[in-house]
């Protein structure tokens, strides 16, 4: 990498890693669905306005739109939602940790899915400690009941199953152009979160607009949903995704201590247990996934196939 795609993985590594500490912020103010729906409103005008900035457009086709529509549910809506649940009873830390098993889950399951991957002994031993390294966030939870938050860390579980069942899909389900995919699906997921905030507004809507509030919702809009996205397909076919897919190493562990310097969140013993365990996961699964993804990079750095964009893609908070 040089100086300045260096500088782009590193802002892509702030970009996620914070996400969760903004997602904390936001449901101090804001339900849930408000805050996705506000997120999700403000990243697809950035997205779909830099379609057409760029001579693209967002005619995809009944196949594109079947694609979009399940990634925005299963890769934006339905995740986005599980955490911001989920980090009204739990710290960010938790949530950044737990989301990092996203690829390990995605590497150890791809071979059954996709004929072109291999489970051999590092995926096994690999997928093994991030599990064990969930077991560890999640086993105490579960002996103490409902004491213990064991439903907002399950539902985080729930999320990072469904950021996995998304890259898997997108693999299976290519499309030629995945920044138009990408701006599509945010767009669907936009318009669906959106009907649903208004619709049950009078229901769940505790909204107290603050000025943190708000800077939380423009930031998780802008930075870790459309800004970390452009990013994303710009760096993929100049440094490849095996090498870009690093940032899951960095992520869970800058969550963690984003959530101490700025919420005051003070981890239990088991946290610091788990974050090696994952880290070593990720670290197995990941280690001989680089080759492949890169070699299905387009030369063209305008286009890049679907597979190779999210064959390690982890899009945390």
């Amino acid at each position: 990498m040089n100086a300045k795609e260096f500088g782009l993985w590193t802002l892509l590594t702030l970009l996620w890693g914070a996400s969760f500490l903004a997602i904390g912020i936001g449901v101090k103010s804001l339900d849930p669905m408000t805050l996705v729906a506000g997120r999700m409103f403000i990243a697809a005008l950035v997205l779909v306005a830099v379609v057409y900035l760029t001579g693209n457009t967002l005619q995809l086709g009944k196949r594109g739109w079947f694609i979009a529509g399940v990634a925005g549910m299963t890769g934006n809506i339905l995740p986005f939602l599980l955490i911001s649940y989920a980090e009204q009873d739990v710290n960010s830390g938790m949530a950044a940790l737990i989301m990092g098993i996203t690829p390990i889950v995605t590497l150890a399951v791809a071979p059954f899915i996709h004929p072109d991957e291999t489970l051999g002994r590092l995926k096994i031993l690999g997928a093994g400690f991030g599990f064990a390294g969930i077991a560890i966030l999640v086993g105490p939870s579960a002996a103490e009941g409902a004491g213990g938050f064991l439903v907002p860390k399950l539902a985080l579980v729930a999320a990072a199953l469904l950021y996995s069942f998304t890259t898997l899909f997108s693999r299976r389900f290519p499309y030629p152009n995945p920044l138009q995919l990408a701006a599509g699906a945010v767009l669907v997921g936009a318009l669906v979160s959106m009907v649903i905030a208004l619709a049950g507004f009078q229901h769940y809507g505790r909204l107290q607009v603050t000025w943190q509030g708000l800077l939380a919702v423009v930031y998780l809009g802008l930075g870790p949903t459309a800004l970390a996205t452009l990013v994303y397909f710009y760096l993929v076919p100049r440094i490849g995704a095996g090498r870009l897919s690093q940032v899951n190493y960095v992520v869970p562990v800058l969550g963690t201590l984003l959530g101490i310097a700025f919420l005051g969140e003070r981890p239990d013993w088991n946290t610091w247990i788990s974050i090696p365990v994952i880290l070593v996961g990720v670290f197995l699964v990941s280690r001989n996934a680089s080759k492949p993804a890169r070699a299905e990079v387009s030369s063209d750095p305008g286009r890049t196939s679907a597979p190779s964009v999210l064959a390690d893609r982890t899009q945390p908070g």
